[in-house]
């Protein structure tokens, strides 16, 4: 792998601390829930790394889980039609690796037969559940009826996730918001009626879809649907990004897990903090300087691996983004890394930046925290 001999390995959650780390004492810990089982698969861990268009590949899952932590990993969200016809882009999407366990895929669309045969292939490709997206605000498919669509046709909707549900044997999920707006508040009827169908558990993102990302997640809103099941886990999920959001989604709503998605981008150390945090009250730093850039290396061998040094460069640029973003690496810099097409171009642009190191901090210390933009403007606009 390019230049990775230089640079540290990444820590390990033995080798503790900083001040950061001492900081883990100030967030209580509530009364936890039992560990989250999707019907008999019993999940190691409360913290799911969330489906993310884009993000959630196969090298990053297997770089969160090699840093530890994670009960459950979901892939991006699939076309199921995609699927079928065996796409090769699609098929890409749904790979796994011995290290990836357990694994989810989330599909979506609107057709109940087509999303029952997508379950049964990725059945038979070995998948360990399978989630149904109902969530996805943008519009062209919340606007087909798939995604956060279905939250208007309850009939219909209802219907898919029994069709899926009868279609498999593997425990199946879906992935919801509150509602369509603030005046359609589904979510816990929709969870009450997912549970007495079969659905092993659901995961509630806190907005409505109209709402997009604007404003905060409701946590009393999340509450609500906790408590209209009497059985299936529920998965709480956004606005969390640090060990203090995850206590409190966990104090307020009473959630069996939690998801997180850009959280993981900024931090992928944030799944072994919780679980530390959990079990200890106490957690150890994210990456340096040096163990971030370890570490982004790591995950484009991945890639390279599988699709070449040109194809693999061109599609981690939008990973490296936020790596680089992470260690503090000056903002011309990250931009011109944004341009890079060869090995020699990466090659050159990694000495550099590894010369320049961050614009603040230090090489082996904690970094200043940086946050991952949501999609802004009207959602019908995505």
């Amino acid at each position: 792998m390019i230049i990775k001999s230089a640079i540290p390995r990444v820590f390990t959650a033995t080798q503790s601390g900083s001040s950061q780390g001492d900081a883990a004492a100030t967030v209580a810990r509530p009364d936890f829930a039992a560990v989250p089982s999707y019907g008999k698969l019993q999940l190691a861990t409360r913290y799911l790394l969330s489906p993310l268009a884009g993000f959630t590949t196969l090298p990053f899952r297997r770089i969160v889980r090699r840093l530890g932590g994670v009960g459950l990993a979901t892939t991006d969200l699939v076309n199921a039609r995609a699927l079928l016809s065996r796409n090769e882009k699609t098929m890409q999407m749904v790979e796994t690796h011995p290290e990836d366990r357990p694994f989810a895929v989330q599909i979506f669309g609107s057709e109940p037969s087509i999303m029952a045969e997508a379950a049964q292939l990725l059945v038979e490709l070995g998948v360990d559940t399978i989630d149904i997206n109902m969530g996805c605000p943008v519009n062209r498919i919340a606007g087909a009826g798939a995604g956060a669509g279905m939250m208007c046709n309850t009939d219909s909707t209802l219907n898919l996730a029994r069709t899926v549900v009868e279609a498999v044997p593997v425990p199946v999920s879906v992935k919801m918001r509150l509602g369509w707006d603030a005046s359609t508040l589904t979510a816990p009827f929709f969870a009450a009626e997912f549970e007495k169908l079969g659905v092993a558990a659901v995961a509630i993102h806190g907005r409505t879809r109209e709402q997009g990302f604007s404003g905060s997640v409701c946590l009393d809103g999340i509450r609500s649907v906790v408590e209209a099941v009497e059985r299936i886990p529920i998965i709480g999920n956004g606005d969390v990004r640090s060990v203090a959001d995850a206590a409190e989604m966990l104090r307020v709503t009473k959630c069996h897990g939690v998801s997180l998605g850009r959280a993981a981008l900024a931090n992928p150390w944030i799944f072994r903090q919780l679980q530390q945090w959990e079990q200890t009250g106490s957690w150890t730093p994210s990456g340096s300087f040096d163990e971030r850039l370890q570490l982004m290396l790591e995950q484009y061998g991945y890639l390279e691996s599988r699709l070449g040094a040109r194809t693999a460069i061109v599609q981690f640029r939008k990973m490296a983004h936020w790596y680089l973003k992470g260690m503090r690496v000056r903002k011309r810099l990250r931009g011109q890394f944004q341009e890079v097409t060869t090995r020699q171009e990466m090659e050159s642009m990694l000495k550099q930046i590894q010369q320049e190191g961050p614009v603040d901090g230090n090489r082996t210390g904690v970094l200043t925290d940086v946050q991952v933009a949501v999609p802004r403007g009207p959602v019908d606009k995505w």
